[in-house]
């Protein structure tokens, strides 16, 4: 092959590949965690930095900033806190304090928790974080620690998903 054509398709491969990178992705992903350790519920949110920068700026203000402004960042994580709601099959609310939040590389997390429910056969969960915003979001969330992870996945018109134990 002549070297001129590997030059232009590395060329091209760098910029497709850096384009790709440069749009939203539309998805995130939290897990569950029941920590015997801890004695706690823990929740940890992970969204792409790149989603969570549209997001603000539709949700709260077209000036918001969730790099360097400390009032977006607490504004989405209240944002989020109100769109993940933990229920028991009996359709008890699990209460999830605020632990907190941070920019870690390309995402911005987001952590809660709450004490260790008793003798739970399953949860009901809600995850609406960002699909009122995009329909086309995708909110998965794995479930560990109570045996073999469990994986739901949120979206189209899904609301509330149930998983048992």
């Amino acid at each position: 092959m002549p070297k001129s054509f590997l030059l232009i398709f590395s060329a091209f491969l760098l910029v497709f590949s850096h384009s790709t990178f440069a749009h939203q992705q539309k998805a995130a992903e939290t897990t569950v965690l029941f920590n015997k350790h801890s004695g706690q519920l823990e929740v940890m949110h992970r969204f792409y930095l790149h989603d969570t920068e549209h997001g603000v700026q539709s949700l709260f203000d077209k000036n918001a900033d969730i790099l360097n402004s400390k009032k977006t960042q607490q504004q989405f994580a209240d944002y989020i806190a109100k769109q993940f709601l933990i229920r028991t099959l009996a359709d008890k609310k699990l209460t999830l304090a605020a632990i907190g939040h941070e920019v870690e590389g390309k995402f911005f997390w987001v952590y809660q928790a709450t004490s260790l429910p008793t003798e739970l056969k399953g949860i009901k969960l809600f995850n609406g974080s960002l699909r009122g915003l995009w329909p086309t979001q995708i909110n998965m969330v794995n479930i560990e620690g109570k045996g073999k992870v469990k994986t739901l996945y949120f979206s189209d018109n899904k609301d509330w998903l149930i998983t048992t134990f």
